[in-house]
């Protein structure tokens, strides 16, 4: 006979008394971290008298939710509550510390509102996590009210010149005798180099940095520094878009078609839209500060929104057209020996790698594995390899003709300095991409060979600029590949010297030649916006992207026609889909117009909550993406 086991007892957590309730205000609204997106929204509680001093817009306390304790950020005290419930009481005060103000609070919940997305989410993008050391020895009376500007409000985009250190002129624009500015980069080695570059002649003003390579408790101490301190420079990587910085007076954003600056997750909000919020409510000076447009941003000069700001100049430019397959046209190889004498030469590879596909030299056939992966060269004295179970294959013949003739289709770095290091004997190769980018080089005559990113700058710039395969920059698949590629290429082909050449391996019909020798990229724009507009494609018309499983992908398409039908989804808007995208699941695309965007935008978010409630899994919702691919 089994020992009976004994009985265990329920036990249950009885709050602590709240004690005397606070004379004024005796209410606060809290955006509490519920981790569950349906019962995202603000919850009124109880402020004990003993906190009441405490308990400010920004600060973050602990609350009873459910039967559990959880954060949550003050958003507001008020004199009455939202509804007729008992309230509960606000149990402790986490930290002295507001990490928020009324307008960094607003700012988060329209974003949400905007991408369709939980506030919470946003919040988490927005505020570092809290480090208790930080706080120790810090004074709570540090903190500066976030002061709001008056002026009429200034939003300029600024095309970078040739010749002179972007950076550079982006500090010339920094004025703090106004206030502080917020300066947002898209990468943290841009981070680095312009705080480096700004504290160098700032030492008794050094910048504010908000990365993502700091640690935790940098990051949350610089947060409050910025929070706290006023006319000082703060550089920040996308998420400092929404820092509270004191008595703040700019936002420079640079490189702004960077897709650095679209977050990959979720809530998915993007650095310009959040910007422009941010600019308009606040009456922030707004500036872009790129080599190219966006065409988001162009269309707004168009329509005089923003005010486009360029200097004239006038490049050396040479094409020269490939032949297919070819690495270096016939006739580039004098003119890079003749620069090759005066100083370094700046090659441009599109690929890291070796070689991302295995063709037949025979029957031209790309090489499969048995998996169905694509077999790529990882390296020229290494056998080729399954770009996805990585089987190695020493004895390769093709499945089709047999033959062991191996071609390297889609040449990386690693390929090109091979065949340039051949073609250009006795000179030093220098090789910058991946996890190896050299931030400068010496004005030595070399030849320094980069992928798009890690082009190594030069004290005086180099004596040419070659562009390989120039065409492949513009031939991804996605919509914005235009914008990278026309970005890209003017941002390397300024890195040559006043006296120097760029080559280009293209046709010497294409557009980019034209752009470039006169620094001006407006025909290719207007020729692109006008390719938009009549297709009705973005920025002429808003997008939102959706993810979902192949199961459930047909019957989401009739629920949303549905919607349509039932006047919930405007009659304009257009469904794309649903198209298998692999992993098993399916994309949908709605199409609409910049006057449905808050319209589609709630009606998304009224979904997903009700998705939430269901208990079915959460959609991926992108609403302006970076690509619909």
């Amino acid at each position: 006979m089994a020992t009976p086991r004994l009985f265990r007892l329920k036990s249950e957590v009885i709050a602590k008394p709240a004690g005397e309730q606070a004379h004024d205000a005796p209410i606060a609204r809290i955006w509490v971290e519920t981790g569950v997106d349906h019962l995202d929204q603000p919850y009124d509680y109880l402020v004990p008298e003993e906190f009441s001093s405490r308990v400010n817009v920004g600060i973050r306390v602990q609350i009873p939710f459910s039967h559990h304790e959880v954060e949550g950020i003050v958003i507001s005290r008020q004199t009455s509550a939202q509804t007729g419930a008992k309230l509960k009481s606000i149990s402790k005060v986490l930290s002295n510390f507001p990490v928020a103000t009324p307008s960094s609070l607003k700012l988060c919940e329209r974003v949400a509102h905007h991408f369709a997305a939980s506030t919470s989410d946003v919040l988490r993008s927005a505020i570092p996590p809290r480090v208790a050391s930080v706080e120790k020895g810090r004074n709570a009376h540090e903190t500066r009210p976030y002061e709001k500007r008056r002026s009429k409000q200034r939003v300029e985009f600024l095309a970078l010149a040739p010749h002179i250190s972007p950076l550079k002129q982006l500090l010339a624009l920094v004025d703090l005798d106004n206030g502080s500015s917020l300066v947002i980069v898209p990468d943290e080695r841009d981070l680095s180099s312009l705080a480096m570059m700004w504290n160098k002649n700032n030492s008794n003003n050094e910048a504010i940095t908000l990365g993502s390579s700091l640690s935790r408790s940098d990051r949350y101490k610089n947060y409050l520094d910025a929070l706290s301190q006023s006319k000082r420079l703060v550089i920040g990587t996308r998420s400092a878009i929404f820092a509270p910085v004191a008595s703040l007076s700019s936002i420079i954003v640079y490189k702004e078609s960077s897709p650095d600056y679209f977050d990959p997750r979720s809530p998915g909000w993007n650095v310009g839209d959040v910007a422009r919020m941010r600019g308009a409510d606040e009456s922030l000076d707004l500036l872009f500060v790129s080599y190219v447009p966006s065409l988001n941003i162009a269309r707004e000069i168009d329509q005089r929104h923003i005010k486009y700001i360029h200097e004239s100049h006038r490049l050396s430019v040479r094409a020269f057209a490939p032949l297919p397959a070819q690495l270096l046209p016939d006739r580039i190889f004098q003119p890079i020996r003749d620069a090759i004498k005066k100083g370094p030469v700046l090659f441009l590879v599109s690929r890291k790698g070796y070689a991302s596909a295995l063709i037949c030299g025979q029957c031209r056939n790309f090489a499969l594995c048995a998996c169905g992966g694509r077999i790529k060269i990882v390296a020229g004295n290494k056998p080729p390899q399954c770009s996805h179970c990585a089987q190695e294959f020493p004895l390769w013949r093709c499945a089709w003709c047999k033959s062991d003739t191996q071609y390297a289709g889609g040449r990386g770095i690693d390929r090109a300095s091979e065949e340039i290091g051949r073609a250009f004997p006795k000179v030093a190769i220098i090789s910058s991409s991946g996890d190896s980018i050299k931030n400068e080089i010496s004005e030595e005559k070399s030849i320094v060979i980069a992928t798009p990113g890690a082009q190594p700058i030069t004290k005086n710039g180099y004596s040419a600029v070659v562009i390989l395969n120039a065409l492949a920059f513009f031939s991804h698949d996605d919509l914005c590949a235009g914008e990278r590629a026309r970005e890209m290429l003017f941002e390397t082909c300024s890195l040559v010297r006043k006296d120097g050449q760029i080559l280009m391996a293209i046709d010497d019909a294409h557009p980019i030649i034209a752009a470039i020798t006169q620094w001006n990229p407006a025909t290719m724009i207007q020729r692109e916006l006008r390719e938009r507009s009549e297709l009705g494609l973005p920025p002429f018309e808003r997008s939102a992207y959706l993810r979902v499983t192949n199961q459930e992908a047909t019957q989401l398409v009739s629920g949303l026609r549905s919607s349509i039908t039932s006047g919930r989804l405007n009659s304009s808007i257009s469904i794309l889909g649903p198209v298998e995208i692999g992993n098993s699941e399916s994309k949908i695309i709605l199409r609409f117009n910049e006057e449905d965007h808050e319209s589609t935008a709630n009606f998304l978010r009224e979904l997903q909550r009700k998705r939430g409630i269901a208990k079915k899994p959460l959609l991926y919702i992108r609403i302006t993406p970076y690509s619909l691919a």
